[in-house]
């Protein structure tokens, strides 16, 4: 069985820095690559400022697609510095709460790693079903 998949880039919302798409549609699952703070006043802020700015992305790329935050069903989330994440857990958390309204997706938090920018402290990917 062959699945239709539409490739979607969002420049007007967030650069993509490579050959590859922002997300991909495929059926009625929803890909969004792993986002950043890049290209905007939040690469070079907080974690919270970053995980803020990733979180609206997202919100955008979604109601590009006549969806919402609701329909997320998956995140995974790259950090680099997991004693930082810990550190603001309270806030990152209230971030969280604001942008999903109890309607909370799986998430796996991975920490350690190195992001495409040294300015970077998070990435967050996504998976939602519309």
């Amino acid at each position: 069985m062959h699945m239709d998949k539409q490739f979607k880039n969002y420049t007007e919302i967030a650069p993509v820095l490579g050959p590859y798409s922002r997300a991909v549609k495929a059926g009625n699952l929803f890909f969004i690559a792993g986002c950043t703070a890049s290209g905007s006043i939040s690469e070079k802020g907080s974690l919270c400022d970053q995980v803020r700015e990733i979180l609206n992305r997202t919100k955008m790329f979604l109601e590009a697609e006549g969806q919402s935050m609701k329909d997320v069903v998956k995140l995974t989330t790259f950090v680099t510095d997991i004693n930082e994440w810990e550190q603001n857990s309270e806030a990152v958390g209230q971030i969280f709460m604001d942008m999903f309204s109890g309607a909370y997706p799986a998430n796996t938090l991975i920490g350690g790693v190195s992001l495409v920018l040294p300015s970077l402290k998070v990435e967050i990917e996504t998976i939602a079903i519309f």
